[in-house]
């Protein structure tokens, strides 16, 4: 119970990055090796009133950080310090301790600091400079841009800047910030759509970004501690490209992503009251009789995947093989296991509602590719860096059950080809080999 109340925390404690304007560290991954500082910098919003900030570390002290003017805080942190309780658990991000943002004497918000960690799992890369403003790994393109007023503002021109280097040959754009990092969650925007039956009518934006008709979404990381294309939210924004955008009043009630259901249970999660945020639904929900379900709590470790309507809306899954939605009257009311009221909502009820799935699992697009763009704006990253980014991105390639560790998350995940019951394969290299010829989009 503990880590999924956790995980809702987590999503609700973003509205605070209201309070700050921006945070970072100065160094995007740092080796165990280690033997000089790093500096931890903030800056405080101009419309709050944070006079102060403090940072409580995990290794058991404080740090009060000077004040540089203009509402910027900066503080010098030890590698010790740093590094200090890390191990194998925490997948190369570290928990550095809480950063308190203070009123005079008042805390007003905190935030988690996770520093980026490179150990011996991580291998070096093949880093290239494209320009004195842009590098490239095999799976990571670094492009140093001016600062915007907010980092949707910086996606256009990130976007754009991917394909003065590189060809028009990929499904999905990755945009992540580094130094410094943004602030808010992590999110899909839908550029195509084709796809009929989904509750979604069709869309061409791909000129807005450069592409010349392949580009079908952007996920954009905000926060660089929470890019691991093995974990959950890489599937789940992915899959909010086709998901949830039905008009049956009781799916829709979860929209963008699923109401209290056994759909819930999978990937995409349910919607947090308010901002519709996403929110982690470890529960089993099962048919208990004509208008009942029996629900019982699962593990929160436990490795998520899509459900069988979130796979027939990507296209994975014919309608004959997906099972009943059971969606619940309200949340769960028991802490292990209890019966509830639920309706079913069938797969003809959806066809009936949105219309057929068009195209059909049998001829839908079933590998996709995606080209990651780390946006930064102090520095080009270095080579550890790129290595370091490269090793997440890569991950989203596995076929095998990882560890994780995103926030206070730790535990096993699914990536996307196992999320998709294998139905799906994702490619993270910027470069297909020679015997992967590029797709033509024909308009």
């Amino acid at each position: 119970m503990r880590a999924r109340l956790l995980l809702v925390l987590l999503f609700l404690a973003l509205p605070l990055h209201a309070q700050l304007d921006f945070e970072s560290w100065d160094v995007a991954a740092m080796r165990t090796t280690r033997t000089a500082p790093i500096q931890l910098t903030a800056r405080a919003s101009a419309t709050s009133n944070i006079t102060a900030m403090r940072l409580d570390l995990a290794a058991g002290s404080s740090i009060t950080l000077t004040p540089l003017g203009s509402g910027v805080f900066r503080a010098s942190v030890t590698p010790a310090q740093a590094l200090f309780g890390y191990d194998a658990r925490d997948v190369n991000r570290n928990f550095v301790g809480y950063l308190r943002l203070l009123a005079g004497s008042q805390v007003i918000a905190t935030y988690n600091e996770f520093v980026n960690v490179i150990d011996a799992n991580i291998p070096g890369v093949a880093v290239k400079n494209l320009s004195a403003t842009a590098r490239q790994s095999p799976r990571i393109l670094n492009v140093l841009l001016p600062p915007g007023n907010t980092a949707d503002s910086e996606l256009q021109p990130a976007v754009q800047r991917l394909y003065t280097y590189l060809p028009d040959d990929f499904d999905f754009v990755q945009v992540v910030f580094s130094l410094p990092k943004s602030s808010g969650n992590r999110y899909h925007i839908g550029v195509r759509n084709d796809a009929t039956g989904t509750g979604l009518g069709p869309n061409n934006s791909t000129a807005v970004y450069g592409s010349a008709g392949r580009l079908l979404g952007i996920n954009v990381f905000p926060l660089d501690n929470y890019f691991d294309c093995a974990e959950v939210a890489f599937s789940h924004e992915t899959g909010h490209q086709w998901i949830n955008f039905l008009k049956n009043p009781r799916l829709a009630a979860g929209s963008p992503h699923w109401p209290y259901s056994n759909l819930a249970s999978g990937v995409m999660g349910f919607s947090l009251a308010g901002d519709g945020a996403g929110g982690d639904f470890s529960w089993s929900v099962e048919s208990a009789g004509p208008g009942l379900a029996r629900v019982r709590a699962l593990p929160a470790s436990q490795p998520k995947g899509f459900s069988d309507l979130d796979l027939y809306l990507m296209g994975l899954l014919p309608p004959a093989q997906v099972r009943d939605a059971l969606v619940l009257d309200g949340a769960p009311t028991c802490s292990v296991e209890c019966t509830m009221p639920a309706t079913t909502v069938t797969i003809q009820d959806v066809i009936t509602t949105n219309g057929p799935r068009i195209p059909t699992s049998s001829t839908s697009q079933k590998s996709f590719r995606f080209a990651t763009v780390i946006v930064t704006h102090d520095r080009l990253l270095t080579d550890d860096e790129m290595a370091f980014f490269d090793y997440f991105a890569a991950r989203g390639e596995a076929k095998v059950v990882l560890p994780f560790a995103i926030g206070l998350q730790q535990g096993t995940t699914n990536p996307f080809y196992l999320a998709t019951r294998g139905l799906a394969t994702a490619d993270l290299r910027l470069t297909p080999p020679p015997a992967l010829k590029r797709r033509t989009i024909k308009r």
